[in-house]
């Protein structure tokens, strides 16, 4: 009962946070050439929050996520790079992947590709294929890449989808 207390006030937690980074990003100033998000950067390095529900398990743990994309062309709408994902319940999961990025329009960012998952299933480490995608909402706020995210993975045991907040900076 403590552990589904626990998921729960995560969940809410999420959620909160959801509502903030909407809610400040809707405010932000909007410049002359209603610029959204495009920058010139060549690299993005992003990091994310996230309630995440497992379907084996039935459960609600967190997860947390890093990538790192290169962004390619003149208008930065496409990039490739790499992802990990962590998500924290009984056995943790990890996953490495490897990422295709796209932009179809300037505060959308889709990534999406296949890796490996890590889980620690009865005191044994599995490795098995795997492929995540995200959908992360980004509105450029002081120069901070922020919003909300979903996230969806699967491998030959697990499904995950997942509802969290993305902080990203590009250099």
């Amino acid at each position: 009962m403590k552990s589904f207390q626990n998921n729960t006030r995560f969940l809410y937690l999420i959620i909160l946070l959801i509502f903030i980074t909407t809610g400040v990003s809707a405010q932000h100033q909007h410049d002359d050439n209603h610029k959204h998000l495009h920058d010139d950067h060549n690299y993005h390095l992003g990091f994310g929050i996230a309630g995440t529900y497992l379907s084996v398990e039935q459960a609600v743990a967190p997860g947390f996520h890093i990538h790192f994309i290169r962004q390619l062309g003149a208008e930065k709408k496409w990039g490739v790079g790499l992802g990990f994902e962590s998500i924290i319940e009984e056995n943790i999961h990890s996953n490495f992947n490897i990422l295709g990025n796209w932009h179809p329009v300037d505060f959308l960012s889709l990534n999406a590709g296949p890796g490996l998952v890590f889980a620690k299933h009865d005191g044994e480490t599995e490795i098995l294929p795997a492929f995540h995608t995200e959908a992360v909402f980004e509105f450029n706020v002081g120069g901070i890449h922020l919003g909300p995210m979903l996230g969806f993975g699967i491998d030959t045991e697990e499904t995950h989808y997942s509802v969290g907040v993305h902080v990203g900076f590009g250099f």
